[in-house]
């Protein structure tokens, strides 16, 4: 039985991802570095990654805390949730479930994020980028969740949108719904770990109406 739904962020309950990349380049050209061309449709996030370390602009780069200020002042006026998620959040909600977010993203603007584009949702737990703590894929916030809940890793699941995603279940020993519709490869999409791929929020509803989800 589920009792502890945690939900990725960008690419999965929010598409933020014209704001961000255009903060990104933003930082990069600060820094002298060419900004990163893609059709962001179509963008192979583990290319983008490489980009930014072989340019020495990752995490541990003084242009990640650039890209966290440009992104934080940002209007974020092309931001937006994505089709039928509040539809699914407030459904969980009303059932019992408890909710959480687990994001890369730096978490002071996880919790602004959460709070401007979801705020008669109830999120329990909002984990994101904290200094000295690892990202996903290390399992290390996942576990820090459901250590508090204090719940069996077989009540949890976990829902994102591409391979960080597909790694850090895997590595937490916990189920995935995967979904097409954010910024995933097409062979993430073909990984034989998530219990369903889907290209709608609400098909989280017929999972769990089709019991595949129980709660």
């Amino acid at each position: 039985m589920k009792r502890l739904f945690i939900f990725d962020l960008d690419g999965m309950i929010l598409d933020t991802i014209e704001d961000s990349f255009e903060c990104v380049n933003q930082a990069l050209e600060e820094f002298d570095i060419p900004p990163y061309k893609a059709d962001l449709k179509s963008m192979h996030y583990p290319t983008f990654r490489k980009y930014l370390n072989d340019n020495n602009a990752g995490k541990e780069t003084p242009v990640y805390p650039r890209y966290i200020e440009l992104f934080r002042n940002h209007p974020l006026n092309r931001t937006a949730v994505f089709e039928g998620v509040p539809e699914v959040l407030r459904n969980l909600q009303d059932r019992g479930v408890t909710l959480a977010i687990c994001s890369n993203r730096d978490e002071k603007v996880v919790r602004v994020l959460a709070k401007r584009f979801f705020n008669d949702i109830d999120f329990k737990y909002i984990s994101g980028f904290r200094e000295g703590v690892p990202d996903k894929p290390n399992p290390f916030r996942i576990n820090e969740i459901i250590n508090a809940e204090g719940v069996d890793r077989c009540d949890v699941i976990y829902f994102g949108d591409k391979d960080a995603d597909i790694q850090v279940a895997r590595n937490a020993e916990i189920d995935l719904v995967l979904v097409t519709y954010g910024q995933g490869s097409p062979e993430d999409y073909e990984s034989d770990y998530p219990l369903a791929v889907i290209d709608k929020a609400t098909e989280i509803l017929d999972l769990i109406n089709d019991g595949i989800i129980k709660l």
